[in-house]
């Protein structure tokens, strides 16, 4: 018994009539009634009772319809389904970002797949370190991360998208709070407050490589995992720190500063990373939309 076969009885079954039931199989009606007494005859019992001018289900058949009809249109709808993934119009999209992607990058994700894939499920995780992010990519727990670049990892592709310029961040009572311009240097006695070392913080890393290019190892005093919480601890006056500049607009403090970092490699890439070998037709849907 093949699908087309339980196709053309349900057909049959709704159209009760020969002609009309062919043409709505776009068949002709000497093989279409054949294949209908094909089923019959792998069956064993009689479906239809024929007439000169009509036909009708017989008991058997009615309910055999009955059954059939519902459970041909959930198959039917499995199989559209499993087409709309495969062409990438439906299924799930797991999206793990850094806290630095909620204001701009995922907002921009989120509306994207909304305008362009209404059907497809996003699955989204964070905030994380992009050192984590990378491990979810690697162990295939997320098909994409927006996190800071680079990623240096050989299986990992990645799109910048924006990049993101580092500032010294001071108390207000610090004693170059004033000041027109701040060297990094400056600040080597400081106490300094950061994100975790060796987490998979980029921002941290980025500090440390600043502050070494400076000729110095920063003093850190205290850690956090939050944006709001390290620019608290500077406007408290715990400690001084290098963090995007951005934070100056985001986290409005009358209690901290932002000064220019000058420092070669002042700067970080935000972007989108990706597992190469990916599978998901969702995720090379939406990289080939343009927007990023």
């Amino acid at each position: 018994m093949e699908l087309r076969h339980l196709r053309s009885f349900v057909v049959l079954g709704e159209e009760l009539n020969f002609t009309r039931a062919a043409n709505r199989m776009h068949m002709a009606q000497p093989p279409f009634s054949q294949r209908i007494r094909q089923l019959e005859e792998e069956m064993g019992v009689s479906l239809f009772k024929r007439h000169s001018r009509q036909v009708q289900l017989t008991p058997a058949g009615k309910a055999f319809f009955d059954d059939v009809r519902p459970l041909l249109s959930q198959l039917e709808g499995a199989i559209e389904a499993c087409q709309q993934v495969e062409r990438g119009t439906k299924g799930l999209l797991r999206v793990g970002f850094t806290g630095r992607a909620s204001q701009t990058l995922l907002p921009l994700v989120v509306r994207v797949c909304e305008q362009n894939f209404p059907d497809v499920t996003l699955d989204i995780r964070g905030p994380h370190p992009t050192g984590d992010l990378q491990l979810l990519l690697l162990n295939g727990e997320l098909d994409l991360a927006l996190c800071f670049l680079p990623l240096t990892h050989p299986d990992i592709e990645a799109r910048v998208h924006a990049t993101c310029k580092l500032g010294l961040a001071l108390p207000k009572t610090h004693r170059l709070a004033s000041a027109r311009q701040v060297s990094l240097g400056d600040l080597s006695a400081d106490p300094f407050v950061g994100y975790p070392a060796n987490r998979g913080f980029l921002l941290r890393t980025a500090m440390d490589a600043a502050c070494k290019h400076a000729g110095f190892i920063p003093r850190v005093v205290r850690e956090t995992d939050t944006s709001q919480v390290l620019m608290s601890l500077v406007a408290a006056g715990v400690g001084v720190t290098v963090a995007p500049q951005e934070l100056e607009k985001q986290e409005e403090s009358r209690d901290l500063v932002f000064k220019e970092l000058s420092t070669e490699g002042a700067s970080l890439d935000h972007g989108l990373a990706w597992r190469s070998n990916n599978s998901n037709p969702l995720l090379r849907k939406l990289l080939e939309t343009g927007a990023f």
